[in-house]
Order: C-alpha cells, then structure tokens, then sequence
C-alpha cells in the first residue's frame, strides 16, 4: 500500500481540496444531531430515558443497513443528482421532526428522522464514490484530512449549536436552520466537476452492479485493504468511552463534557488534516497501522498511570488527535483502493466502511465493560 503511482487522470478541474472535503459536513451534521442533541432534547421534553434510547437505536439504524441501498448509487442517475436527492430529503426530515418533536407525535417523529439518517447515510456513499472518480492520487491525502474535519467538526458544531440554543429557540425554527446548513453544505459540491456516469441502470443493481463490486473487492489490492481495515490496532473504539470515564479519574463533570466534546472535536480535526498531509507522502497502509499502535500505547498508559485529571485530559486529548490521523489515513486509503475509474466507487468506499466499523463495533464490546480505554 505505498503511496508511489502516478496521478490517473482527472476528469475536470479539482477545486481545493478544503472544499471538496466539507462537502462531507451535512452527513457529521446529522449524525451527531442524530448521536448527542436528540437524546438531549428527547429528555428536555420529559420523555422517560428508556423510550429516547428506543428512538435513538431505530433512528441510527441505517448506519448499519443503509449499505444494503447502497448499490442505488452506482445506478441510474448521476453521483450530482443522487447527491442533491439525499441531502434535500435529509433537510427536509430533518427540519419536520423539529416541528412534530413532542411526547405525543414519538411516532412520526421516529419515521422522519429515520428517512432523514437515511438519505444521508446515501448522501456519503454517492459523496464518497464522487470524491473517489475525481481525486487524483497525489490529494486523496489532504482531501481525506478535510473530509474528516467535516464528520467530527460538522457532528460537533452542530450538536453543540441545537444544545445550546434550545432553551432560546422555537424547535421548529432550529429545524429550518438544520434544512438550511444541510443544503448550504451540499451546495459545495456544485465546484465540483462531474463524475462518470454509471452505465448501470436501475433493473441491473442488484445483478450486475453487485457482480462488479464482488469483481472489483476481490483483486489482490482490495484484498489486502480489508485486511488492513479489520486490524483492531484501527478500530479506535475508545473514542466512544471517554465521555464514560471521567469518574475513575476523579474528573468534574464539567471538565469532561468540554475535554470529550470541544476539545476532542478541535484534536480529532487537526489529527485528520496532520494525518490527510501526511498520506499523501507516506504508505497509508503503514500510516494507518502506525498511528493506530500509538493509540494502543496511550491506552495503555492511561491504564498504568495514577487516575488523575490531568491524565484523563491529555489521553483522551493525545487519542482522538491520533484517532484524526488513523481516519484520514483510512478515507486515503479507500479512495486509493477504489481508484478514479470503478463504476461501483460508491459501493466499493462502503463496503471498506463496513470492514472498519465492524472491527471497532468488536472491539467497543470488549472494552466498554473494563477500565482499560
């Protein structure tokens, strides 16, 4: 997985690759609504915690199914139109749960705010194939580092916005303010040139698209990538306990709530844009592993040193900003695996997600029930 191939060729002019990578924030927008502020306003409005948990699993459930509508992407329309699709349907579920959002309407609130993590769920994936086709090799790196400034600044900007401003704000009008920022973050992709267009049609996705992502994931490259993504010393699951663990090391709560969200929002995002330059000069097969091991030793050092506060806030800081940089080099990575030329990009970048998220979805089980991060 060395990074030392020629450039393919473009298929238009790139713009900078800050925008290309933001063109990701709608997707970290909702998802950290979906992760942080419902759970937060759902309670605020009295609903028993139980019920919000329920609302909660079924809303963020396409993160785990959505790849099975995936290969819609690489089918019928082009990567623009599907792109523009999802995200407009994503705002608007998103800006009508606001206005239905109480005890009585539980229902109709999850449906919308299951089509809405949906769409966007669809909205990364046709993202995704599009930023592959028409990145060159020599910026899959920076563009990688942005694309995860976008998840993680977008999730935690905008969680901290809705959280902060719901005590002051009708929901109904900070659900239109979402649509908009949802649709204002799409709106980068119109600098982007068009993809190649998929000669797949609609009756053909899951025959013959699905026989060429099989073809394509079974070259020795692809292979050798999903290896690489199922290695726990990537999974970085921890980064889902921090917030969990402030009472072993003696830290306010206050204390945790800014280290476990601004703090490693800020870290988490210089890492990626750290990590996106240094991808682009390095293997990023060898990036990626090196600076997954380095989290290992901060675990472990977190779990022999005293349980201070200030060991707290340097290792969760330290992880996350190390957590940026294994991200950025994993985005490089898939785009380098899919290359500029697949016609099932959008599937392909997928299934890599897949691969990685289940190795850290294990990894999650085995430590949440421990001290050890």
């Amino acid at each position: 997985m060395v990074n030392n191939g020629a450039d393919q060729p473009g298929h238009g002019k790139l713009p900078p690759a800050w925008i290309v990578g933001l063109a990701l924030f709608p997707f970290g927008l909702v998802a950290g609504f979906t992760i942080t502020a419902l759970p937060f306003l759902l309670t605020h409005l009295g609903i028993p915690l139980y019920k919000v948990a329920a609302i909660s699993a079924a809303v963020m459930s396409p993160t785990f199914w959505g790849f099975l509508l995936q290969p819609l992407m690489d089918t019928g329309l082009s990567r623009r139109a599907y792109v523009w699709l999802t995200a407009t349907v994503s705002a608007v579920c998103l800006a009508a749960a606001m206005f239905v959002m109480s005890p009585k309407h539980l229902g109709m609130l999850t449906v919308l705010l299951l089509v809405g993590e949906l769409s966007i769920v669809l909205f990364s994936g046709a993202l995704g194939g599009w930023t592959a086709q028409i990145t060159p090799d020599s910026r899959r790196g920076s563009v990688s580092g942005w694309t995860n400034v976008a998840n993680l600044g977008g999730g935690a900007a905008g969680s901290l916005a809705v959280m902060s401003l719901s005590p002051h704000i009708p929901l109904h009008w900070l659900g239109i303010g979402l649509g908009a920022v949802i649709v204002l973050g799409a709106s980068l992709t119109l600098a982007f040139p068009e993809a190649t267009k998929s000669s797949f049609h609609f009756r053909q996705i899951f025959t013959d698209a699905i026989k060429a992502t099989w073809r394509a994931c079974k070259t020795k490259e692809v292979l050798t990538g999903f290896a690489l993504f199922l290695v726990p010393a990537g999974a970085e699951a921890a980064i889902n306990l921090f917030s969990g663990m402030g009472n072993d090391f003696h830290t306010g709560a206050t204390t945790v709530i800014w280290v476990t969200g601004a703090g490693c929002a800020i870290t988490a995002s210089l890492g990626a844009l750290l990590g996106g330059y240094a991808a682009n000069h390095v293997s990023r097969g060898t990036l990626y592993l090196g600076a997954g091991l380095v989290t290992s030793f901060v675990s472990i050092a977190m779990a022999l040193t005293p349980h201070a506060p200030i060991v707290f806030i340097l290792g969760a800081l330290i992880y996350n900003g190390l957590a940026g940089v294994v991200y950025a080099a994993f985005n490089a990575l898939g785009f380098q695996l899919v290359g500029q030329d697949s016609p099932v990009a959008s599937t392909q970048l997928v299934f890599s997600c897949i691969s990685k998220r289940y190795m850290s979805d294990c990894r999650h089980e085995q430590t949440s029930g421990s001290h050890f991060p």
